[in-house]
């Protein structure tokens, strides 16, 4: 059965993504696209800019998406399931203040995952300005260290400074994801393709950097850091996903992302695990690890302490 292929965009107010969502919808001018529009406190203009390139738009305006699968954006997700043809993609533009991490995680779920399938999560960061962003709304580092892609947008207004700031506070907070600069939302179309399930995992140079921001660091003041775990034996699968299920609902205000590749005492394969908001992944990793490779888990957050981390997903080792 074919799944509707899913794009979260997300990023704070001003940021560009409405520019962005127009230029990719241009690009794909043809499609069966559907856009779904979330405003938040304000009235709906960004629908009509969308409508000439989508075969559909949606607007769910009473109130954030992000916080759970409320009524109205059930009814859409049922209707577009039922639609003859059905949509090759829908775009989410989700409003500034979202929580695309939680967004993210109702496509997880086992009843939306039958027929959608959430392809990647965009984050759109102004280049002008994220460091300020980020002090101002926790919100932001969540949208950027949720992110599959991340578009710099807005480096014609930048200074060259600005954008080597923002690179680095971005490969910090998000050391997996791709940085794609970005005049007024512009980017090629062929970055869709990037999907989440077919990334294989690579440790980046940069989670060391990572885990240890500069004395200077926007970063340091917020206390957002990142941790790496590597564990020769084989995991429990079903243990390690509860042990992780249960934190995730425990301590959702710390951990803002897991990511890595994990090996299973069950099977002997390869898996990639990824946390999305509360939501917890494991799929068969699109590059197994070697024989000697050890399983290797990133946690992105605040506060983290790595002793704690290490004895919690040491709970999932394989007796």
């Amino acid at each position: 059965m074919k799944k509707i292929q899913v794009t979260i965009l997300t990023g704070f107010l001003g940021a560009g993504k409405t520019t962005l969502l127009n230029a990719l919808l241009q690009q794909l001018n043809g499609q069966n696209n559907v856009v779904i529009e979330n405003e938040f406190g304000q009235v709906s203009i960004d629908g009509g800019l969308v409508r000439q390139y989508s075969s559909d738009v949606y607007e769910i305006s009473n109130g954030c998406i992000c916080c759970s699968l409320d009524d109205e954006l059930f009814d859409v997700l049922t209707e577009l399931v039922h639609e003859d043809p059905v949509p090759d993609h829908l775009f989410i533009e989700a409003t500034g203040v979202a929580d695309s991490g939680s967004l993210s995680g109702i496509f997880l779920r086992r009843d939306i995952s039958q027929r959608y399938e959430l392809a990647q999560v965009i984050g759109v960061v102004d280049a002008t300005n994220v460091a300020q962003r980020l002090e101002e709304a926790e919100e932001v580092s969540r949208q950027i260290t949720a992110a599959d892609l991340l578009v710099l947008n807005k480096i014609q207004e930048a200074t060259e400074e600005q954008i080597a700031e923002a690179r680095d506070l971005l490969r910090q907070l998000n050391p997996f994801a791709p940085v794609v600069p970005s005049e007024d939302g512009r980017i090629p179309v062929s970055w869709l393709e990037t999907r989440r399930s077919r990334m294989a995992f690579q440790l980046p140079e940069s989670v060391a950097a990572a885990a240890k921001p500069k004395a200077t660091s926007h970063l340091q003041q917020s206390d957002i850091s990142s941790t790496t775990h590597t564990f020769d034996q084989p995991f429990d699968l079903n243990q390690l996903r509860h042990v992780l299920t249960v934190s995730l609902m425990l301590y959702a205000k710390q951990i803002y992302r897991i990511k890595g590749v994990v090996k299973s005492k069950e099977d002997g394969q390869s898996y990639l695990l990824q946390s999305t908001g509360k939501a917890l992944q494991i799929t068969p990793a699109a590059a197994p690890l070697s024989t000697d490779s050890p399983s290797t888990l990133v946690v992105i957050g605040k506060g983290l302490k790595k002793e704690a981390i290490e004895r919690l997903l040491r709970q999932g080792v394989a007796r």
